[in-house]
């Protein structure tokens, strides 16, 4: 998809007027992401002014704020729903879809990957360039295995060693991740490649995606992403080879079915504590457990759960101690899932791990995270200063109270005061799941 420069930089530079349409709105986002260097624009379908439905949009650059705006509504879902042609994807399909679009825009030619998501309220999505603003996409190149130049954003068909690119699967801080087959085994897995940008922006970036692979190879257990396969370009991007995983994540389930029914919750939850209480003991804390992290996979036996993304994990005892986070002052996780302690560059280990899963648990059983706010320093704030919402009174049993009990303990502000292990959480989950199956949990449901 070719856009016209011109019409572009004139339709975002002039008036939109009382009434913006969807292709207005698109030129302006397309515009205002190639003059701010923007890295990428976030759509959250949101209920406000006496419940009418909305998107707040947010433009990022290196994982920060830049703007933020609210579309009225019907024109969020216009404005998606407007990529999602551009990118070729199919709204009648359920669930979550990935698409690349191309566009000129003036001098600066971009690359965006375009995720829609078909939830209950509306379309959600988000737009991330991948690859440097005003780059030619042509130029970027590198010689990998057997001296092959590769480019920044790999095309299918492009062999990486015994590895054929087939898709893009999409995109995370740190890589970008492919469909690759084994070109031998005739078996697909899933290939995550270092940026090339944030090498150059990082030069230790090289060293956590190393460490995000040892992690993630070292802990032997079912519930972990299994990598199988490790390579390096000739510029020093890496590249990881790990399982390739069916499924939707819990930030996935949720969009489409908001919050859990609490023993649904307490199921996948419990696995999910048996898996990080494996990595706890190989000396791996995660420090990035959210929704998104989690995978649920449909399986004969039933659900089976996935944890993924050791980007930001500690590994103090792998000789990688003398690598740092990120620049300084950089604090690594999610804000809305960070441990008080994680969130002030304290200290971590398995018990920060057990917030955030608290912070997860909560919001599967409310449809709702404790702590939202503006910015993500107003975030990461509440986590240090205020308690959690509670989801249980005498007044509105949102949620039965032994649950509540459990979660509060989990989200202590002190780590000290929270489960000690993993084995501890499961044993309390064991015991709710055991009350809600005697006593029912629609006893629980507002009359």
């Amino acid at each position: 998809m070719e856009a016209s420069g011109s019409a572009i930089g004139s339709q975002a530079r002039g008036t939109l007027g009382d009434s913006p349409n969807a292709i207005d709105v698109v030129d302006i986002i397309m515009y205002s992401l190639a003059a701010k260097r923007g890295t990428a624009v976030w759509f959250e379908p949101t209920t406000e002014d006496q419940g009418q439905a909305a998107h707040r949009v947010t433009m990022e650059k290196n994982r920060r704020a830049i703007v933020s705006t609210k579309l009225e509504e019907g024109l969020g879902d216009a404005v998606l729903a407007r990529f999602a042609f551009l990118a070729r994807l199919d709204l009648l399909l359920p669930g979550t879809q990935n698409g690349r679009l191309q566009a000129r825009v003036e001098d600066t030619n971009l690359e965006l990957l375009v995720t829609i998501r078909l939830t209950d309220g509306g379309l959600g999505g988000e737009l991330r360039v991948l690859d440097d603003v005003g780059a030619d996409l042509d130029n970027s190149v590198t010689k990998g295995p057997g001296g092959q130049a590769y480019p920044e954003v790999l095309a299918p068909g492009i062999a990486v060693g015994p590895y054929r690119v087939e898709s893009t699967l999409g995109r995370g801080g740190m890589g970008m991740v492919y469909l690759v087959e084994h070109t031998l085994l005739r078996k697909k897995f899933a290939m995550k490649v270092l940026l090339g940008n944030v090498l150059r922006e990082d030069q230790d970036a090289a060293k956590r995606f190393v460490r995000e692979a040892r992690a993630a190879a070292r802990v032997q257990h079912d519930g972990i992403v299994d990598v199988s396969d490790f390579g390096s370009f000739s510029d020093g991007r890496h590249y990881l080879v790990m399982e390739l995983l069916g499924g939707r994540s819990l930030d996935d389930i949720m969009d489409m079915q908001g919050a859990l029914e609490p023993t649904r919750a307490l199921v996948l939850m419990r696995d999910v504590a048996a898996a990080l209480g494996a990595a706890h003991s190989a000396g791996i804390v995660h420090r990035d457990v959210s929704p998104s992290n989690v995978f649920v996979e449909k399986t004969d036996l039933g659900d089976r759960i996935k944890v993924v993304d050791f980007g930001a994990a500690s590994v103090p005892d792998l000789d990688q101690g003398d690598v740092p986070d990120g620049p300084p002052g950089m604090v690594v996780g999610t804000p809305y899932y960070m441990a008080p302690e994680q969130a002030q560059a304290l200290p971590t280990d398995s018990r920060s791990d057990m917030y955030s899963f608290g912070v997860v648990l909560y919001e599967l059983v409310s449809g709702r995270v404790p702590f939202e706010g503006e910015t993500a320093r107003d975030i990461v704030m509440k986590h240090i200063l205020e308690a959690p919402p509670p989801l249980f009174t005498e007044e509105r049993e949102e949620v039965p109270e032994e649950l509540w009990l459990v979660i509060e303990r989990l989200l202590a502000k002190k780590p000290e005061e929270r489960y000690p292990t993993t084995d501890a959480v499961i044993a309390e989950l064991d015991r709710v799941l055991a009350l809600l199956r005697r006593k029912g949990w629609r006893r629980w449901l507002p009359a």
